[in-house]
């Protein structure tokens, strides 16, 4: 399941939930107001990938 990024409309906070891709804009609830008013925000890593290398070796030779 991925992490995603939401910002609370109400008390302007952001926040991150690990949701599935099929709901990740359903059924938010801001954790600091409670408030059902969040958008989800574009992240670095949705933008240019997380993770830890290439996965093709990256040595030098």
């Amino acid at each position: 399941m991925p992490m995603y990024e939401y910002r609370c409309k109400q008390c302007g906070e952001t926040y991150e939930q690990l949701r599935r891709m099929s709901e990740a804009d359903s059924g938010l609830v801001c954790p600091h107001c409670g408030s059902e008013q969040a958008e989800r925000q574009i992240s670095a890593c949705s933008i240019g990938g997380c993770g830890g290398g290439s996965g093709a070796g990256g040595g030098f030779t």
